[in-house]
């Protein structure tokens, strides 16, 4: 049953808060990368050492993403939080056309906006779940993903304007504007709508009840192989947009071209959002998820196979189902694998550092294989680790969805051994 205070008014401006942060944090960083890319290449950067810098954005969001689903869990002003991490990241960024191409400064820069990048998933799932609960999360979830990559479009569709404009270091400083909106956007959620311990994966009205030990989630099988897949997603996943861009460039693309990488994946990623949502109730993560991992290996193969920008491009649509998915299912999966347990933002935390490492590792493997071996291999050795992600997520994790009508004490604890 909705609380009183989700009968209001206010209650809907909580709701447009969120709904307004998730979109705003994807203006902020939507296109950065690879435009990023695009901007280190002009200035005469060698394709390793671009590898270089992308990847010491992804080691500051890897070493704090851990310790930033921890602080979720711990803390209740969330919305500070948000706010201290959504400015961070946008000083960070204005500040990189500023130091005139420097090594030093700008892999610094980006070190610390990876790092407060981190704070940014489990905040806003911990906040999803705080404001609505565990039976309404998937649609919600699947409502704020689709104002995220609504962002990503805005933020692609400004970012080819800027560029054509003022050119491509016009970008940075539009990253610094969005922040400040995020930061206002994020306190339009009011604080009486919020149930903290909900936020965490306990469930409203059991005020006995209380986390468990971190063993018991650390033990868990559905969790040891649902991280490896998710590794594996995302150390394919994670540099191939960046390289797709550089690829569109080889192929002599425009910058518009180069931009609309982003573009492309983000205008499908918006229905594929909302339907993820619905799809997990209706037909199971499993099989939501599923698809998400085996279109990933479909579309990076499929680079190889084409030689114009255009044709790069279009294929980028693909990007759209799997992110879309992926997105909205992983807090579907985070949130029954601690229903009644606690630490939904740590386990969050747990995968996102998965995404963290595949970010890291991604970047420099591709940029060393780009360099030496050229983009066909490259996209080649991709598809394959896509495909072994796939795989063990398909034979080793099972369906999380709690069966129909059953209370948190008669369900399955799925995965748990011992």
């Amino acid at each position: 049953m909705p609380r009183k205070s989700e009968e209001s008014g206010g209650f809907k401006r909580s709701v447009l808060g969120l709904n307004a942060a998730n979109f705003l944090q994807a203006e902020m960083v939507g296109v950065v990368l690879p435009v990023l890319n695009s901007y280190l290449k002009d200035a005469g950067w060698r394709y390793d050492s671009i590898g270089v810098a992308t990847a010491l954005a992804g080691l500051g969001t890897l070493l704090f993403q851990a310790p930033a689903g921890i602080l979720t869990d711990r803390l209740s002003q969330r919305r500070a939080l948000f706010a201290v991490a959504a400015v961070l990241t946008g000083v960070c960024f204005t500040l990189i056309p500023l130091v005139h191409h420097r090594t030093v400064p700008i892999d610094s820069l980006l070190f610390v906006a990876g790092a407060a990048q981190s704070l940014f998933a489990p905040l806003l799932a911990a906040l999803a779940l705080a404001l609505v609960g565990h039976q309404r999360l998937n649609r919600t979830v699947g409502t704020n993903q689709g104002w995220n990559h609504a962002g990503n479009i805005g933020a692609a569709l400004g970012a080819m304007a800027l560029v054509s404009t003022y050119g491509v270091s016009s970008i940075f400083y539009a990253v610094g504007l969005s922040s400040a909106f995020a930061t206002f956007s994020v306190f339009l959620i009011r604080d009486k709508d919020l149930d903290e311990r909900r936020a965490t994966g306990l469930e409203e009205g059991k005020e006995d009840e209380r986390p468990v030990p971190w063993s018991t989630l650390l033990t868990d099988r559905t969790i040891l192989f649902l991280f490896i897949s998710i590794f594996a997603f995302h150390l394919a996943n994670a540099p191939i947009l960046p390289a797709v861009a550089l690829y569109v460039k080889r192929l002599h693309g425009s910058d518009d071209l180069m931009t609309a990488t982003v573009l492309t994946a983000q205008i499908v990623m918006v229905p594929v959002a909302l339907l993820a949502g619905r799809g997990c109730d209706a037909w199971g993560r499993k099989a939501m998820m599923a698809i998400a991992f085996w279109v990933l290996p479909l579309r990076i193969f499929s680079y190889a196979l084409v030689h114009t920008p255009q044709a790069v491009v279009w294929l980028q649509s693909l990007d759209g189902i799997g992110a879309g998915i992926y997105g909205v299912v992983v807090v579907a999966l985070a949130a029954d694998l601690t229903r009644g347990k606690g630490h939904f933002n740590s386990l969050m935390g747990l995968f996102a550092t998965a995404l963290a490492i595949g970010g890291v590792a991604g970047p420099l493997i591709s940029g060393f294989f780009i360099q030496h071996l050229g983009f066909q291999e490259t996209f080649y050795a991709f598809a394959a680790l896509a495909a072994f992600g796939a795989i063990v997520f398909t034979i080793f994790v099972p369906e999380t969805k709690p069966l129909a009508g059953a209370t948190l004490a008669a369900r399955p604890q799925v995965g748990i051994t011992g």
